[in-house]
C-alpha cells in the first residue's frame, strides 16, 4: 500500500498576508495576540445596526474556513481556526513574509521561537 501524502496547508493570498500582519503588528504600544482574534467593528446604523463589518478580506479567510466568526462577547472577532493556525504559523515561518523581529511575539505565541530567557539575580 502506498501511503498518501498530507494534504497541503492553504496558503494565505497577498492581500490576506497584508491584512494579517497589519492587524497582528505593534498597535500603540501593544501587541496583539493570535489568541484574542481580530477584533472587528459593528454597524452603527442602517439595516446592518448591531452586525460586525466583515471586510472583503476578512470574508474570503471566512469562506476558506481559515477564520471563524466569534460573536459570544460583546464586540465581535474574527478567529483563527486549526487550517488557519497552520498556514499563519507556516507564513510567520517565512521570512519573506512576515519580519521575524516585527513579529518576534507571534512567533513566540505560535512556538515558532523559544521564549526569550529572563536573567537571573
Amino acid at each position: 500500500m502506498t501511503e498518501t501524502p498530507p494534504a497541503p496547508i492553504p496558503g494565505f493570498t497577498p492581500s490576506e498576508r497584508a491584512y494579517i500582519r497589519n492587524e497582528l503588528d505593534i498597535f500603540f504600544s501593544t501587541l496583539p495576540s493570535v489568541a484574542e482574534g481580530f477584533q472587528l467593528k459593528t454597524w452603527r446604523g442602517g439595516p446592518e445596526r448591531g452586525k460586525p463589518k466583515i471586510s472583503p478580506v476578512a470574508k474570503s479567510l471566512l469562506e476558506r474556513g481559515l477564520m471563524r466568526l466569534d460573536t459570544g462577547e460583546r464586540l465581535a472577532r474574527l478567529v483563527f481556526t486549526k487550517t488557519g493556525l497552520a498556514a499563519l504559523r507556516a507564513m510567520m515561518s517565512d521570512r519573506r513574509l512576515a519580519d521575524p523581529k516585527k513579529f518576534a511575539h507571534i512567533r513566540q505565541e505560535l512556538g515558532i521561537d523559544p521564549e526569550p530567557e529572563t536573567p537571573q539575580e
